[in-house]
Order: structure tokens, then C-alpha cells, then sequence
């Protein structure tokens, strides 16, 4: 178990270097990597029976228990980050394939990388676990809707079926991975919680290298200006999540956590949904934001951990400053 928590604490540390390595590897040998394309479904739904191992009844009940913020959150998740994906397709004028893709990475909830990003920036971390259970649980409805609505000019948009395969590959596996979390009891859930880390990572890594081996051409011949959009649909959703944090009172570690969960999306599911209900090629935007919302997550957590670290100092002196009475 010792060499289990060591490699944990590897991927955790290097994530953001690990993916854009599969990347640059899925791109150069293709051969080991389309084996995952046929599989997406059963990975993202490891995926998912993983979330829903670290979950228990008391994460609901915290859920409630922050009815504002967490509101908030949703709003921005559901709102923001599909109305900057669809007025960048339009913008951009990208080809069909690429709209629906760029739509589905706009309308998935936000991924478990937030919860980490938000831990490095010394964010609200409570409240992280929240908007990403309350995204992801919300999903199997709101995702088919809103891709149906903004992506039906472009392409049919199936609502019942994306909302079948949804509701197969997020709420049955989290459904069941409470299941058994209860079963086991949490002692054996943490004994095994590094094993959980490693097994979901693999999923996501072979995910997300399964679509770059399929279009590593498409990538590279449209590569900048993909990058473009999916980077300004990042720092959008950083910026717009931060505003509509602070607009709602917030103060600035829960600021820091919905800019970050409002920003970071689940590439994964991006990826699959695109390669399930249409083409190969919708999968591109997927697979581009889960490099870049590593990398441009890393870079912020890093600024604000200072931040956010001067602010705490900053807080836990100001009693002392204080004359005495």
C-alpha cells in the first residue's frame, strides 16, 4: 500500500505534466492509445463509481446546508460556461463537429480536477466537493437539455438519448458507488482511497489520449485556433465565475473556489458524450479543455494560494493588533 500512496501523491502532484504527456504521446503513438476509444463508456462510469465512493449521506446534507453558495455555483456552471461556448462557436465559425463538441465541453459539470485546483489555491475546499457533487448530480438532465437547445442548429440533438446514456454513466455508477461506500464502511473506503485516485486518473488519462490518437490530424490542422477558443472559454468562465461569486457576497476562498469550478469542466464526459452521440471529431474540444484547464487551473492555483495565503496571515493577526481595552 506504501508504493499505492506514493504514486497517488505523484499523479496528484503532477497531473497538469502527466496529461499534456499523454497527450504528446497519444498524438506520436496512436497505436497504444484507441484501444480506450471503444471503452469510454465503462471508463467514465469507473469514473463516476469512484466519485461516488467518497461520497457519503452527510455530503448531501452539507449540500443543503450552504443553500447560497452552492445556488450561486450551479447557476454559473450551467449558465456561463454553455453561453460563452455557444457565442465562441458562433464567433469562430467553427464546423459542426466541432460546435457540438465545443457545446458539450460548455455543458458538462465541473470535473474532480476543481476540487485539487481549489485545495493548492487555499480555496473554500468544503464547498468545492459540494458544487461539484450538486454539478454532477444535476448533469443527466441539463446537459442533454442545453446541448439540445444551443447545438440543435447544427446538428440533431437526441434529448432522450443523451439523457438515457447520461443518467447510465454518471447517476448509476455514483448511485452505486454510495452503495458500497455504505456497505464497506469508510474505514475500508480510506484504506483503498489512493487506489480509487489511481484507477480514476487512468480512466480520464486513457480517455483523453484515446481522442487525441483518433484525431491528431484534425488537432494539428486546427489546432491554434481550437486552443483559442477553448482557452477564452477558460478564462471566461474564471473571470465571469469570480464576478458572479463576488456579486453574491462571497467572500474571497469561496470566490476562489467557484471561479475555479465554474472554469474547469469534465473533459471526460465531454470527450465520450461527443464521441457517443456524433462523430470522433466532436471529441476534439473535450480533449483540448482537459490540457488546458490543467495547465491554466495550475497556473491560478499557484497565484492564489499567495494570495489567499497573505489574507489568512492577514486575518489571524488583525486580533492581535488590536489595542488593548
Amino acid at each position: 500500500m506504501s508504493v499505492l500512496n506514493k504514486l497517488a501523491e505523484f499523479v496528484g502532484k503532477y497531473l497538469t505534466y502527466i496529461v499534456f504527456a499523454v497527450v504528446v504521446a497519444a498524438f506520436f503513438f496512436p497505436q497504444g492509445f484507441t484501444w480506450a476509444a471503444s471503452q469510454t463508456v465503462l471508463l467514465l462510469s469507473v469514473i463516476m463509481f469512484g466519485m461516488g465512493m467518497t461520497l457519503r449521506a452527510s455530503d448531501f446534507a452539507l449540500v443543503l446546508s450552504r443553500p447560497k453558495e452552492v445556488f450561486f455555483g450551479c447557476v454559473g456552471q450551467f449558465t456561463i460556461m454553455p453561453f460563452l461556448a455557444y457565442v465562441l462557436t458562433v464567433g469562430f465559425e467553427l464546423p459542426p463537429e466541432l460546435a457540438i463538441g465545443m457545446i458539450l465541453l460548455g455543458t458538462t459539470p465541473g470535473g474532480t480536477a476543481s476540487n485539487v485546483m481549489t485545495y493548492l489555491a487555499k480555496g473554500d475546499v468544503t464547498l468545492s466537493v459540494c458544487l461539484t457533487t450538486a454539478t454532477t448530480l444535476l448533469a443527466p438532465l441539463l446537459t442533454p437539455f442545453l446541448t439540445w437547445m444551443l447545438a440543435g442548429q447544427w446538428v440533431e440533438v437526441s434529448f432522450l438519448a443523451m439523457l438515457k446514456s447520461v443518467s447510465q454513466v454518471i447517476l448509476l455508477p455514483i448511485v452505486l458507488g454510495i452503495l458500497v461506500h455504505k456497505a464497506v464502511g469508510d474505514k475500508l473506503v480510506v484504506k483503498y482511497s489512493k487506489l480509487l485516485v489511481l484507477v480514476s486518473a487512468f480512466s480520464v488519462l486513457s480517455i483523453m489520449g484515446a481522442m487525441v490518437a483518433l484525431n491528431g490530424e484534425t488537432i494539428l490542422r486546427l489546432g491554434w485556433v481550437m486552443v483559442l477558443v477553448v482557452v477564452l472559454q477558460n478564462f471566461g468562465g474564471y473571470a465571469l465565475g469570480w464576478m458572479l461569486a463576488r456579486k453574491a457576497g462571497m467572500g474571497r476562498a469561496q470566490c476562489t473556489t467557484v471561479m475555479l469550478e465554474v472554469g474547469m469542466q469534465n473533459a471526460a464526459l465531454a470527450c465520450s458524450l461527443g464521441t457517443l452521440h456524433f462523430t470522433s471529431m466532436a471529441a476534439v474540444p473535450g480533449a483540448i479543455g482537459g490540457v488546458v484547464h490543467q495547465i491554466t487551473g495550475s497556473l491560478l492555483a499557484s497565484i492564489f494560494a499567495a494570495r489567499n495565503g497573505k489574507q489568512e496571515s492577514a486575518q489571524a493577526v488583525m486580533p492581535e493588533a488590536e489595542p488593548a481595552k
